[in-house]
C-alpha cells in the first residue's frame, strides 16, 4: 500500500458526525441504559429510589444528545438538543435539591473512560465493530453506579454493582457482535435480542440482589 493509500485510509476512519450510526436506533443500547439505571435505582436505600432514577435520567440525556450527532444538519437533531439538554442537566440538578448524595456526579465521569474506548474503536476497526459496541454499551451502565450513589447507597455498594454489570454487559455485546459480524439483518438481529434483554435483565436482577447482601 502507498502512502496515497494510507492516507485515504486514515481519512476514512475519522469520527465524522454526520457519518455516525444512529445510536438511539438501537434497542439493544436502550434495553441495557433502562436495565442499568434500574439497577442502580434498586441498589439505593432508604428514600433514594426517586433521586436515583432522576440521577439516571441524566444518562438518557447525554445518550439523545450523542444521538443529535448522527442526525446533523438535519432538523431531528435540534429536537434531540431539545430533549437531551434539559434531561442532562435538569435531571440531576433535580436530584440534589431532591437529596441526592452528590457523589453521584464524580461516579458518572467514569462513563468516560470506556466512551473514549470505544471512539477508539470505532476509528480503527469501525462503529460495529465488537469493541466500540461493547465499550460504548459499558459506558451506559456507568449510570448503575451513578445512580446508586445518587440514592445513598454507598460507595462499596457502588463499586459492587459496576463490578457485576458492566463485565457481563461487555461481554455479551462483544460476543454479539462477533457472533452476527458483518451479516446484521433486523430479523437476525431481533432474534437474537430478545434473548440478550431477557439475560440481562435475569443479570441485573441477581447483581441488584447480591449487591444488597454484600453492600
Amino acid at each position: 500500500m502507498n502512502v496515497e493509500n494510507r492516507s485515504k485510509g486514515r481519512k476514512g476512519r475519522r469520527l465524522v458526525p454526520r457519518q455516525l450510526p444512529d445510536p438511539l436506533r438501537a434497542h439493544g443500547a436502550w434495553v441495557y441504559l433502562a436495565v442499568s439505571i434500574l439497577a442502580g435505582a434498586f441498589t439505593a436505600t432508604g428514600r433514594g429510589f426517586g433521586p436515583a432514577l432522576l440521577a439516571g435520567a441524566g444518562f438518557v440525556g447525554l445518550f439523545v444528545l450523542a444521538g443529535s450527532l448522527a442526525v446533523i444538519p438535519h432538523r431531528a437533531a435540534l429536537a434531540r438538543i431539545a430533549v437531551g439538554l434539559p434531561l442532562s442537566f435538569g435531571s440531576p440538578l433535580l436530584a440534589l435539591a431532591l437529596g441526592a448524595d452528590s457523589s453521584f456526579l464524580a461516579v458518572g465521569l467514569i462513563a468516560t473512560v470506556p466512551a473514549l474506548a470505544a471512539a477508539y474503536w470505532a476509528s480503527r476497526s469501525g462503529f460495529l465493530s465488537p469493541g466500540a459496541l461493547a465499550f460504548g454499551v459499558t459506558s451506559l451502565t456507568v449510570s448503575a453506579p451513578a445512580a446508586a450513589s445518587a440514592g445513598a447507597a454507598g460507595p462499596r455498594s457502588a463499586v459492587l454493582i459496576l463490578a457485576t454489570l458492566a463485565p457481563f454487559f461487555f461481554w455479551r455485546t462483544w460476543r454479539l457482535a462477533r457472533v452476527l459480524g458483518q451479516g446484521w439483518t433486523r430479523e437476525r438481529f431481533a432474534r437474537r435480542g430478545l434473548l440478550e434483554s431477557a439475560l440481562a435483565v435475569a443479570w441485573a436482577a441477581l447483581a441488584v440482589s447480591a449487591t444488597r447482601m454484600l453492600g
